[in-house]
């Protein structure tokens, strides 16, 4: 594909980006109606519209406006999106892997923490609408996980879990966050920028921090690694979990009371060490990739 905007700056770039973003809400909601007439496809209710619904913003309005964007700006959106096999993808999808396992109690230590939040007396009407936007999107997430059939579990870790971890990425790490990263040329800056758009435009006040940390963590997942891959294996584990553990123990007592944790001593200690394991994490894995490009680069210097 030629590319039609070569000469765009970051903040085109980014204006563009949001802006096929809307008109692909648009156009999702037009290709969901259409789909939703077919006969037989409305028979499951309201959860079918659901279902659609979700598949054509991921693809209309997330990924699509992603890669349109890249690939009208650059020669090689496969490449600048990092979507390919790198022959290291192996060891990157294993080291994203553990950085979801040692980091999953900091995040679940940050949505307790930030369920507890309260605002003061004098945004109390804000609090209320948050409250009620929040109870809103709890109830969309219920019904879609109250399924217990084998069809809803695959159903779910593909369209909840698969899609929204593919489009997202594509457009917020693939995407957003390359742009930031060329208009300002700091990597913390332009992950942390990234992340922060992230957690806002899901319009979740009581999920904010949670989810402010796992954008940043799968900023530095595709700025380490070099490769979207890694950050969608992470985004993909981090729903599916939901998926998983709900559909088969959420009549259990020790499910239930997960989500009534409280913020302890000894849970904000398991905490601590989560996040001291992540950041530990990310520095072996820098340390070993730049000893492994040190290498290579002294391996062709002796063969020259």
């Amino acid at each position: 594909m030629r590319p039609l905007l070569i000469s765009a700056s970051p903040i085109f770039k980014i204006a563009y980006l949001f802006l096929f973003l809307l008109i692909g809400i648009f156009i999702a909601g037009i290709f969901a109606g259409l789909i939703l007439m077919i006969p037989g496809i409305n028979e499951y209710g309201e959860i079918s519209g659901i279902y659609v619904n979700t598949i054509m913003q991921s693809v209309f309005a997330i990924a699509l406006p992603a890669y349109l964007i890249v690939a009208w700006t650059n020669h090689k959106p496969v490449y600048y999106l990092k979507i390919i096999n790198d022959g290291k993808l192996p060891s990157k999808m294993i080291f994203a892997l553990l950085v979801f396992m040692v980091s999953y109690f900091f995040a679940s230590f940050l949505a307790q923490l930030n369920k507890g939040m309260i605002l003061p007396e004098s945004m109390k009407n804000i609090e209320e609408m948050m409250r009620s936007m929040e109870d809103a999107a709890l109830g969309t997430t219920d019904m879609l996980l109250s399924g217990k059939s084998l069809g809803s579990l695959i159903m779910n870790l593909v369209v909840v879990a698969g899609f929204a971890a593919i489009s997202e990425e594509l457009f917020f790490r693939g995407a957003l966050q390359q742009f930031i990263y060329e208009k300002l040329k700091n990597d913390h800056v332009s992950i942390w920028l990234t992340a922060l758009v992230f957690s806002l435009v899901h319009f979740q006040f009581y999920g904010f921090l949670p989810r402010l940390f796992l954008g940043a963590i799968l900023g530095y997942l595709f700025n380490y690694t070099q490769n979207l891959w890694a950050p969608i294996l992470f985004h993909f584990l981090n729903n599916a979990t939901v998926i998983i553990l709900n559909f088969f123990w959420s009549d259990r007592e020790w499910y239930k009371n997960l989500e009534e944790t409280s913020v302890t001593p000894v849970f904000t200690g398991i905490a601590i060490v989560s996040l001291v394991l992540t950041i530990a994490l990310f520095w072996v894995y820098n340390n070993q990739t730049s000893k492994n490009i040190y290498n290579d680069t002294n391996s062709t210097d002796n063969n020259i």
